[in-house]
């Protein structure tokens, strides 16, 4: 008897590699848990202005966004628009902050930094560290100083 072959030729073993559940993909003591922990104690649609859509597309989530922001800040420093997208598409704790959002294309995240984060970061950074340090009891009346000296490598002969 003859047995049929009903292997699709297509197939590539790549295919169902996708992330189906990220929260188990990213490892427990990963710092994206810790930041979304702080971010989700401060209500941050008091920071921005209540807009109606207009015509076209919705407009991506603000407090995601925001997320992402300064989540490559505190991970990269200072990093490129361009960098910030490309994290998006391809960096896994991104695509946690960003809740199952499109990843945002560098023209958007620059064009909410530009109006809607250059009057209000000031404000959101004061709330992120009055909820730091109320979550884990920084004394703000003492400065701390350890002493230590490092040397610089400023001249090429040194």
């Amino acid at each position: 008897m003859q047995t049929l072959n009903n292997t699709n030729n297509y197939y590539k073993a790549k295919q169902l590699k996708l992330p189906l559940e990220i929260e188990k993909i990213i490892e427990i003591s990963d710092p994206v848990y810790s930041f979304c922990e702080i971010i989700d104690c401060i209500d941050l649609k008091s920071y921005f202005v209540k807009e109606g859509y207009k015509t076209g597309r919705p407009r991506y989530n603000r407090i995601n966004l925001l997320k992402v922001i300064l989540f490559s800040f505190m991970e990269n420093g200072y990093l490129s628009l361009r960098g910030i997208e490309k994290s998006c598409k391809t960096d896994i704790r991104y695509m946690y902050l960003l809740d199952d959002m499109d990843a945002p294309s560098f023209v958007t995240i620059g064009n909410f930094i530009r109006e809607d984060l250059t009057n209000t970061i000031k404000n959101i950074f004061v709330e992120i560290n009055k909820v730091i340090f109320e979550k884990e009891h920084v004394d703000i009346e003492h400065v701390y100083i350890d002493g230590t000296k490092i040397e610089a490598n400023a001249n090429k002969y040194t």
